[in-house]
């Protein structure tokens, strides 16, 4: 039912899925269909939702309005008729017969009995006072919320079913009825005295609200129909856009990937092109070394001798001093030579390498070099000729530095692996410098260390400081396949 107010105003009354989550076969298939097919189905779901409810509500609307503008004119119209006479339901239960005559007269009229059906008028309790049926007159009925509801003062209005005991007679028309319950007042002190219930034939308005919630439908699905067909539009195109600009993207990935792919490749090239260059650099060093201690120094040794045996036969004394020269030349050159000329590390283990390096190093500065390896896995391993080269020069030059610049305090080495990597370090307790000044001042012995390292795929790194040591270290990696 619909409550009015007195004034004839409206007082406004105002899928859960049970198989749980669905699988995973199904999201991921509908993940793969493309965005205006994922829209097309999500979006014709909101849609259809939206068209429902925004159908009942404009057909409740429209429900609403037209029986309460009926109920109005009707109220006002029965109130015109029915409340001068009901007056005296204010001191009792019952119409005199004066007044019940007179009433049965309006309302036999063809112009009321044409728009109203049946009466009853209503005291508290659910006494009827007067009824078109007039064996309903005297008789009482529990009141149903409706008839409480206009005690309160509201019209109520709305399409009956007619279900209750006192609708009997209405339920014989057969037709769609129209009840209103107009709370009647009294003139003298405006209180309600009573509440008259009277049906309408609503056969006509019964199908104008047909045609209305049609035409309602109709409007609704049409505008709902034509935003989605918009928006997929829409949609279409900005998917049509996407997949273009992804399908680019994927084309540059793939490019990008390629370069890439050449990069590592040219990459590798260079690692072993600069690996190929250390080895032929050592051997074209041992050739110079060679060449120094049977060309030069073979000359030198020879005159040496020679100037030897001069001043034996009593040469001038001047023959010391040139003799003196010929000797420390003829030193440096062995040393030179010495340096230059590799021992043969092909096939040589880690351990022997760095043995060999620290070796000679102590032999030919006589100082003490202690080893330390903090594990035995690198012990056995043999890597390939250019990483022996390198961590032999390693060693070599680090051990060096720590001689002329250190005096040889505290050189040690330590070499370790770690995690398929081998680290080795030389240092000691010297004096320390600033590597920035150390470069700037033009040195490039740890610039040339450091891009052989890198040669070869190493990192290196220099830990050092004024009054703190020095520490050399090297990461190389080296493969499994060295055992």
């Amino acid at each position: 039912m619909t409550v009015l107010e007195n004034d004839y105003a409206v007082d406004g009354a105002g899928p859960e899925d049970k198989s749980g989550k669905p699988r995973l076969p199904l999201l991921t298939a509908f993940h793969d269909l493309p965005l205006h097919r994922r829209f097309a189905i999500v979006g014709g779901i909101v849609s259809l939702i939206g068209m429902v409810l925004i159908g009942a509500f404009v057909n409740s609307r429209i429900e609403t309005a037209v029986v309460r503008n009926s109920a109005i004119s009707a109220a006002v119209y029965m109130e015109s008729l029915i409340a001068p006479l009901s007056q005296e339901l204010a001191d009792g239960n019952a119409l005199s017969d004066e007044r019940r005559a007179k009433l049965e007269e309006l309302l036999a009229r063809p112009a009321t009995r044409e728009r109203i059906l049946s009466v009853k008028i209503w005291k508290e309790g659910g006494h009827v006072a007067y009824a078109s049926d007039g064996a309903m007159i005297g008789q009482t009925f529990k009141a149903h919320d409706d008839l409480l509801q206009a005690w309160k003062g509201d019209i109520i209005a709305g399409f009956d079913d007619l279900d209750h005991d006192e609708s009997r007679g209405e339920r014989a028309f057969g037709l769609p009825l129209l009840e209103v319950y107009n709370p009647i007042h009294s003139i003298r002190t405006g209180e309600i005295i009573a509440v008259a219930e009277f049906y309408q034939d609503a056969s006509e308005l019964h199908e104008d609200l047909r045609v209305a919630r049609w035409t309602a439908w109709a409007v609704v699905a049409a505008v709902a129909g034509l935003t989605f067909v918009t928006l997929f539009g829409i949609v279409r195109a900005g998917s049509r856009t996407i997949e273009f600009q992804r399908s680019e993207l994927q084309q540059r990935l793939r490019q990008i990937t390629k370069v890439g792919l050449q990069n590592d490749l040219l990459r590798l090239r260079i690692q072993s092109a600069s690996e190929q260059f250390s080895a032929l650099n050592e051997q074209l060093l041992r050739r110079i070394g060679a060449e120094l201690h049977d060309g030069p120094a073979q000359a030198l040794a020879f005159a040496n001798m020679r100037i030897s045996a001069w001043r034996k036969s009593g040469g001038p004394e001047e023959a010391d001093l040139i003799l003196h020269a010929l000797e420390e030349a003829l030193a440096d050159i062995r040393g030179l030579a010495r340096g230059l000329v590799l021992p043969k590390l092909e096939g040589a283990t880690i351990l022997e390498t760095i043995r060999r390096a620290a070796d000679a190093h102590a032999e030919r500065t006589q100082t003490e070099v202690i080893l330390d390896s903090n594990g035995k896995d690198g012990d056995n391993l043999r890597p390939g000729l250019p990483q022996l080269i390198c961590i032999f020069r390693f060693v070599q030059e680090g051990l060096m530095n720590a001689w002329r610049h250190a005096g040889g305090v505290g050189q040690k080495v330590e070499f370790a692996m770690q995690g398929g990597c081998l680290v080795v370090s030389v240092s000691d307790r010297g004096p320390g410098f600033d590597p920035k000044a150390n470069f700037d001042k033009g040195r490039i012995g740890l610039a040339g260390l450091r891009e052989r390292v890198q040669s070869v795929g190493g990192i290196f790194d220099v830990d050092t400081g004024p009054g703190r040591g020095t520490r050399l270290t090297m990461r190389l990696q080296i493969e499994k396949s060295a055992r």
